[in-house]
């Protein structure tokens, strides 16, 4: 069965797309636990990281930094936390948190408004290099 990223991926489901390749797709996250929260996603459905090949498993990495040091940018935060998951969501993805320090000082998950998710999308798409 389709994982909601991967019926994302397929566009059965809306969402912001920041940035997409061959091996991996970037959304904000609709229920952040902290705003400016991004979600890298392997393209292929896959539950454990270390199920991913090498070529999905480097790329994830490369667009994970890559995505990171955008959302650096237009945080205004000390640095970009990342979780690895693939259990609530069986499809392998990273959650990136702006932070500060001390570390992450997460909220109760409210559902974020389309106008939010867009105007993140659109800051990040443009910091990216």
């Amino acid at each position: 069965m389709d994982s909601i990223f991967t019926k994302i991926i397929k566009r059965e489901i809306p969402a912001e797309i920041i940035f997409e390749d061959d091996y991996t797709v970037v959304i904000p996250d609709k229920f952040p636990s902290m705003p400016g929260q991004l979600i890298v996603m392997s393209r292929r459905q896959v539950p454990y990281l270390f199920d991913l090949s090498a070529a999905e498993y480097q790329a994830l990495m490369d667009t994970t930094r890559r995505i990171a040091q955008a959302l650096d940018q237009v945080s205004n935060l000390d640095r970009t936390c990342l979780v690895v998951e693939g259990f609530e969501v069986p499809h392998v993805h990273v959650r990136l948190y702006p932070c500060s320090s001390p570390g992450i000082v997460t909220h109760p998950k409210v559902e974020a408004t389309p106008e939010e998710l867009k105007s993140l999308a659109e800051k990040v798409k443009a910091a990216l290099v």
